[in-house]
């Protein structure tokens, strides 16, 4: 019994130090913060929503404000097709700004970047990058939503990310619908 009692006192500390780690590894490494989704809704539009870097001139940060700001490219009440992984289809209207806008305006890509990833505040992340040309050409349709139905997105936000179907058609487009967005990592 004196045995057992030991086994199982060394496997609670084996996976306490695990989680531990792995805790402090998605802090600090992955930049995630555990208390995004209480901020996003008590935060205001001064606060610093999302953040653009990897292979950029410089790293870029946006608050809500400037999302929001006629200095980029609206995309207003914009039906969006969102197809989900078991094949569910319906449509969205989402407002928000034009990720290509952002990234012109703002001179950030350098000449070699060539893909985008979204990273939610909560860890998650889009399935795979999505090439840089996909946003330049369609600008329309890849956006960083603030608004969904004319309401802001609370619970799902301040910021998500949105990406047309039409775009991606052999993939469920909710994989890049990454909501809590906070990083938009350029490679």
């Amino acid at each position: 019994m004196e045995k057992r009692n030991f086994n199982i006192l060394i496997a609670c500390i084996i996976l306490g130090m695990s989680v531990f780690w792995l805790s402090l590894y998605s802090f600090t490494v992955l930049d995630i913060d555990p208390l995004q989704n209480i901020k996003n809704i008590f935060g205001d539009e001064d606060d610093i929503v999302v953040t653009i870097k990897g292979n950029v001139v410089e790293e870029f940060e946006l608050r809500l404000s400037d999302i929001k700001s006629d200095e980029y490219q609206q995309i207003l009440n914009k039906k969006f097709h969102i197809v989900n992984a078991i094949g569910r289809e319906y449509d969205v209207f989402y407002t928000g700004v034009s990720l290509w806008s952002i990234l012109d305006i703002e001179n950030l890509l350098n000449p070699d970047s060539s893909t985008f990833l979204f990273i939610g505040g909560d860890g998650y992340y889009a399935e795979s990058s999505l090439p840089l040309s996909l946003a330049e050409n369609n600008t329309e349709q890849v956006i960083l939503a603030y608004e969904q139905g004319g309401q802001p997105i609370y619970f799902d936000g301040p910021v998500m990310s949105v990406v047309d179907h039409v775009l991606i058609p052999d993939k469920a487009n909710t994989h890049y619908s990454v909501n809590y967005l906070k990083t938009i990592l350029i490679q």
